[in-house]
């Protein structure tokens, strides 16, 4: 995402943001963060998830121009958060984590769910683990059976990963990412983060509850996830990709896009359409895309 276009999805956002939700509502956004991934859950108790952060490989999570600094905080800010009461750092990967470093530093952060894949020296995970351990953060290694109540009858579900980790995968880090499912009443949302067939064979073989009414596809739309048995026990009525305009990668891959042509599934981007929130009461489930963005 360059600067004109983190500029725009910003000012889309703070139109966004002063849209107060009604009491026992919750709300999750799909920031836009271009090619990376950055979720904000408010759950009708008033507590707040946040999953990832963006970020863009290459440049020093400290700068003030990823979207850490340009996107995640000034929305969280305009929505008059101050506290996270989890921040999830789904996997090492900079377009996820890099973002997170800046929420840390400029806000509270109560407890962190970590996937506890190694990080290397020097990278955007190994400055995020350093800083939450100079702070006193409590930190959870994710695991598959957790669950994390969020009051007012909403839960995070953790999915994946399962010990041991998947290993000699196409990418062991994508596959050992934690997978969340958020539940509230009849409204359900599946989070895959970077999760590949892999991974996707692993839930599936474990027999879990995976159905949902909103599927934030894996990797971005990659031709690597999404594959038609998990779609088929998913069964979305929408889903929702994260991804960069005219991103160098290719994202959201056109059989990716094929699998999710069906009458029955809704889909959303954030490279057409911007940051992307979603309203429920636990019985009726509203989208919100931010078109033009």
């Amino acid at each position: 995402m360059d600067r004109r276009d983190q500029a725009l999805a910003l000012a889309g956002l703070l139109a966004l943001a002063g849209c107060r939700s009604a009491p026992g509502t919750l709300r999750v956004t799909f920031l836009d963060v271009g090619q990376g991934d950055s979720t904000v859950i408010e759950a009708p108790s008033g507590k707040v998830v946040l999953i990832d952060g963006g970020g863009a490989p290459g440049r020093d999570p400290r700068d003030g121009n990823e979207p850490g600094s340009r996107v995640v905080v000034p929305f969280l800010r305009s929505r008059g958060i101050s506290t996270i009461d989890l921040l999830i750092a789904t996997h090492p990967d900079d377009d996820h984590v890099q973002g997170l470093l800046a929420v840390t530093e400029r806000l509270s952060v109560r407890a962190v769910l970590d996937s506890g894949i190694p990080s290397a020296p020097g990278s955007s995970l190994a400055l995020l683990r350093a800083a939450w351990k100079a702070r006193g953060v409590r930190v959870h290694q994710a695991q598959r059976g957790q669950t994390f109540d969020l009051g007012s009858g909403a839960r995070l579900e953790i999915l994946h990963p399962a010990p041991p980790f998947l290993h000699g995968t196409r990418s062991d880090d994508n596959n050992n990412a934690i997978v969340a499912r958020l539940v509230y009443g009849k409204a359900r949302v599946l989070f895959m983060a970077d999760a590949e067939t892999e991974a996707e064979e692993s839930l599936l073989q474990a027999h879990l509850e995976l159905a949902a009414d909103i599927l934030k596809v894996g990797h971005h739309g990659a031709r690597t996830s999404t594959t038609p048995a998990f779609l088929q026990r998913v069964a979305p009525q929408a889903a929702i990709i994260s991804c960069g305009r005219q991103n160098r990668f290719g994202h959201p891959h056109s059989e990716t896009l094929t699998r999710l042509k069906n009458p029955q599934i809704q889909l959303f981007r954030t490279d057409q359409q911007g940051a992307i929130a979603l309203e429920s009461d636990g019985e009726q489930l509203h989208i919100v895309p931010r078109i033009g963005l």
